[in-house]
């Protein structure tokens, strides 16, 4: 079995038609990685034949691939873009039991750092950070965990990074049809899908309405320019439009489609969820906003550690806002701090002990987060500020927002897609070879750590014969 997967890996390593796939690829980091992810891989599937919602996932992966496309579970809440896939790849293959359907995740999940690699050298230069980014963004630890199992996650993030990289490289119309294939794995992926349209359609619109006002103008969207560009819009938008071409309304209108197409999803389902939606009803928890900067800084504080002092600076300079800030903060805690259920009654994920020990019980500890939270984003907004191109920013603060403050549970796999972004487009440290190797380093101990007590600490569940395991 291992020597099939090891082939698997080969080919996708061999064969995959990406660019510099060579400088990734090197024979060392090929069969390092092949024996590393492979041990590891196999003795997690010795260890726990199903983990926590693999209980829904993996009947619905076996049926599928066997080409049974008519069998669904209630419980089940996202479209059945993963089980497709699973047909298309598997099907012909017949491998259709629970070491396979796991194994794609873990396809995926190499699949991901070639795309890692891509994207950073679309905005990065130096070429062997690049290599060192992709790989340690690759092992991110719950990322790097669930890709030993058959979730939605793995697969989800491959379709929106061929989505990016699509984009990124003009090809707008195959961008949207991995639109479609991510809202496919998870619906709240119609975020980024217009985070890229709104994307497009600013950059190209600032070309058309300032062309005659920015000498030498580049594609981008400087702070600067941004009233400017307000006005010109306000005061001759019909002028503005006209000047499009046809590229344009075809690009906008392939990533309409997709939003579109969701809009109807929504009207014919009565709601974003599919199946049980008692689990999963929307809300507005802001609060997740404070959680999601906490996860970004345990995972990138190599980076944001340089910016304390900087911090600091700013914090002497604007008193009054860094009080107010903290004040509203503390409202919002006090107001709308939420408890899912999940999170007092499941004893298999961390958040449930961090939550019990910690935020649940000391409400002081709650506000005593709040700085560290106002220092994280004020990191988070720092690094990807770019002054040429403050598209990215704009948009990336609306969809994350817009993504996260919508959930009642806390769930690190949230995370995932917000952080990457973050990650792929963070500057000022992102060349820096020793945070690199701290950041590495970092990731490495945390998925030792996981791993370990993923294979040694058993919990007992009443109505599960095997014992069960703690996961992220």
């Amino acid at each position: 079995m291992s020597q099939i997967s090891d082939c698997l890996l080969s080919f996708l390593f061999i064969w995959l038609p990406l660019s510099n796939i060579s400088l990734i690829c090197n024979v060392t980091i090929n069969q390092m990685q092949h024996a590393v992810s492979l041990i590891i891989f196999n003795n997690i599937f010795l260890t726990s034949k199903m983990i926590v919602d693999e209980i829904f996932h993996l009947p619905l992966g076996k049926s599928y691939c066997k080409y049974n496309f008519f069998v669904w579970d209630p419980k089940v809440t996202t479209l059945p873009g993963l089980y497709l896939i699973t047909a298309i790849i598997l099907g012909p293959l017949k491998l259709c039991g629970t070491y396979w359907l796991r194994f794609l995740s873990l396809a995926f999940s190499i699949v991901n750092v070639l795309l890692f690699y891509i994207l950073f050298a679309k905005y990065e230069k130096n070429e062997w950070g690049n290599i060192l980014s992709s790989i340690t963004l690759a092992l991110l630890p719950p990322l790097y965990f669930f890709s030993h199992f058959y979730y939605t996650d793995v697969i989800s993030l491959t379709m929106i990074l061929l989505m990016l990289v699509a984009s990124e490289k003009e090809h707008h119309y195959i961008a949207s049809l991995f639109g479609y294939c991510s809202v496919f794995c998870r619906q709240t992926n119609i975020i980024w899908v217009v985070f890229l349209a709104g994307k497009y359609v600013m950059t190209e619109l600032y070309l058309i309405a300032m062309k005659d006002h920015v000498p030498n103008i580049k594609k981008g969207l400087p702070a600067q320019h941004i009233r400017q560009l307000i006005s010109e819009l306000i005061r001759y938008p019909m002028k503005i439009l006209a000047s499009t071409n046809l590229y344009f309304w075809f690009h906008t209108m392939s990533y309409t489609a997709v939003v579109v197409a969701f809009l109807i999803f929504l009207k014919m389902n009565g709601g974003i969820v599919l199946g049980d939606r008692t689990a999963h009803q929307a809300t507005i928890h802001i609060p997740q906003l404070f959680y999601f900067s906490l996860f970004s800084l345990i995972f990138a504080w190599p980076h944001f550690v340089g910016e304390v002092l900087s911090f600091l600076t700013f914090t002497r300079k604007h008193k009054k806002c860094i009080f107010i800030l903290i004040i509203l903060s503390c409202v919002i805690v006090l107001v709308n701090t939420q408890v899912h259920p999940y999170m007092l009654a499941d004893n298999r994920h961390y958040i449930f002990y961090i939550w019990n020990r910690f935020y649940g019980k000391y409400d002081i500890f709650r506000y005593a987060m709040v700085p560290v939270y106002i220092f994280s984003w004020y990191c988070i907004i720092k690094l990807i500020y770019d002054g040429n191109d403050v598209s990215f920013l704009i948009l990336y603060l609306i969809c994350v927002t817009a993504v996260l403050v919508t959930q009642k549970l806390i769930e690190v796999r949230y995370f995932f897609i917000p952080y990457i972004l973050f990650r792929l487009r963070l500057k000022s440290n992102a060349n820096n070879v020793f945070n690199l190797i701290l950041e590495f380093v970092t990731y490495l101990l945390i998925n030792a750590i996981t791993l370990n007590l993923f294979f040694t600490k058993k919990i007992a569940w009443a109505n599960y014969l095997d014992p069960q395991r703690l996961i992220w």
